[in-house]
């Protein structure tokens, strides 16, 4: 052992031999670290890429669920429409009292989601954002999921719309339970659609209805601010799609040409 034999050239007074034998200990030593930096290194470098794969892929998964729920809330905006074309003027939807009744309960639906933060989460909470060595890509994504998960983006898209529980409150229950069978349909995933259906109630049961929704307090007003609000999510989702997108292309580019995220993912 060099070691050994160190100790042994000190008590020889063999001076020469000493020197050799220590730098060959600290020779040994440093390549140690080095080999030991290196895996080390290695292994950072391995998960950064993992983690880099994970969020281009929730990145690019946020993307597709805003362009769902901007689908969904134009559809719930048309309905909307219909109902302060009637409420204003008077008119019916395509001259049917139901197809009216169907536009204001459809007025009041919701598309709650959730982005995704999973793996933005467990590389913060494990004191590892630092393995995105890009320090403005780090700064963007740490933005990007502040704003969107407790920021005043998230708080915006938290609806509670007066509105929907007012119309709720108003429209019989039996209509309610035929809307949701006939009227809605779940798709895989947070996909939803609303559907036009045939009537479960006689002209006359439709106006009577309406006229308890034209008689109803800030019915309209409440109507009005709902529509606006989802004008503004939608303002606000179309500048978080383009920010998630950016990020995705961005983590896929430090992935390499081979890597499975390289696609570009912005439209």
């Amino acid at each position: 052992m060099s070691g050994t034999k160190l100790v042994k050239r000190l008590r020889e007074h063999d001076w020469l031999a000493a020197l050799i034998e220590l730098v060959i200990v600290a020779v040994g030593i440093l390549l140690a670290l080095q080999v030991s930096n290196w895996n080390q290194d290695r292994v950072d470098r391995n998960r950064g890429e993992r983690y880099a794969q994970r969020l281009h892929a929730e990145l690019v998964s946020d993307g597709a669920t805003m362009d769902e729920a901007m689908r969904f809330w134009r559809q719930v905006t048309g309905y909307g429409e219909a109902a302060m074309d009637n409420s204003e003027h008077g008119k019916l939807v395509d001259g049917s009292s139901w197809k009216t009744v169907l536009a204001y309960f459809q007025a009041s639906q919701l598309f709650p989601f959730e982005l995704e933060d999973t793996a933005f989460l467990e590389m913060r909470d494990s004191g590892e954002l630092a393995l995105v060595a890009d320090e403005t890509l780090r700064k963007r994504s740490a933005d990007y999921y502040h704003m969107s998960g407790s920021g005043l983006r998230a708080d915006l898209l938290r609806h509670r719309p007066e509105y929907r529980q007012q119309i709720r409150g108003l429209t019989p229950w039996p209509v309610q339970e035929y809307i949701w069978t006939h009227c809605f349909r779940q798709g895989a995933g947070v996909s939803q659609t609303l559907l036009d259906c045939e009537s479960p109630i006689t002209d006359s049961e439709a106006t009577a209805i309406l006229d308890g929704y034209h008689k109803a307090d800030s019915l309209l007003a409440n109507l009005r601010v709902w529509m606006s609000t989802l004008r503004v999510s939608e303002i606000v989702v179309t500048g978080m799609r383009r920010d998630a997108l950016a990020l995705a292309d961005d983590f896929a580019k430090t992935q390499g040409d081979e890597g499975p995220a390289a696609a570009s993912t912005s439209k």
